[in-house]
């Protein structure tokens, strides 16, 4: 994705610049940069699945239809991978200007399978004007509460385990789940970055 995201900047410019209408103009674009990937339609198999999803601390927080993707199209890569595009404050396209990156990239590592949680097989990721970033890292927005394994849904929102893919990605693995499955010794820890 990220090799993806500097090529299409290379010849599309500032994603506030680019000629499209809506989030599935950003799903087009991306699929002309991915080899083995098709554009599938929300809804059918295999797509970000219309079901309930759990957060971080296995809580039903909401489903992916048009929620998390912001389109009705998403990328299905060969291995089953589902990625989607939007943006938290639910504009119809890119908007650099909010949150402190221009979209978000909603990955489910697996597909319309099970567990459809987040910080199991769901991450977001942003995409600020220069690169793409885990949300988790460091000056993501909520960077703070997107993957916090000691606290519920109802204190930190839908996105409770959305910001674990910075951990995942700099740690290489998801000892968050000790804590939430219940071992203390694994719940002091701070997982998200102020640092790169």
């Amino acid at each position: 994705m990220s090799n993806a995201y500097i090529s299409i900047l290379y010849d599309y410019g500032d994603p506030n610049s680019w000629n499209i209408e809506d989030w599935d103009g950003v799903t087009e674009i991306f699929s002309k940069y991915i080899r083995n990937v098709k554009i599938c339609k929300t809804g059918e198999k295999g797509c970000f699945a219309n079901v309930q999803r759990r957060d971080l601390t296995n809580n039903i927080v909401d489903g992916m239809d048009g929620v998390s993707s912001g389109g009705s199209t998403s990328l299905v890569m060969s291995d089953g991978m589902v990625i989607g595009f939007g943006h938290q404050t639910s504009t119809p396209k890119p908007n650099c200007g909010d949150l402190k990156y221009c979209f978000h990239i909603t990955v489910d590592i697996n597909g319309d399978k099970s567990p459809n949680r987040w910080g199991v097989d769901t991450f977001t990721f942003h995409a600020d004007a220069n690169k793409i970033v885990p949300r988790g890292g460091l000056n993501t927005h909520g960077s703070g509460q997107t993957c916090d394994p000691t606290r519920a849904s109802s204190v930190t929102g839908w996105w409770n385990g959305s910001g674990c893919g910075a951990w995942v990605l700099q740690k290489e693995n998801l000892d968050y789940l000790k804590c939430v499955k219940g071992n203390q010794d694994y719940c002091s820890q701070k997982y998200y970055f102020d640092k790169d």
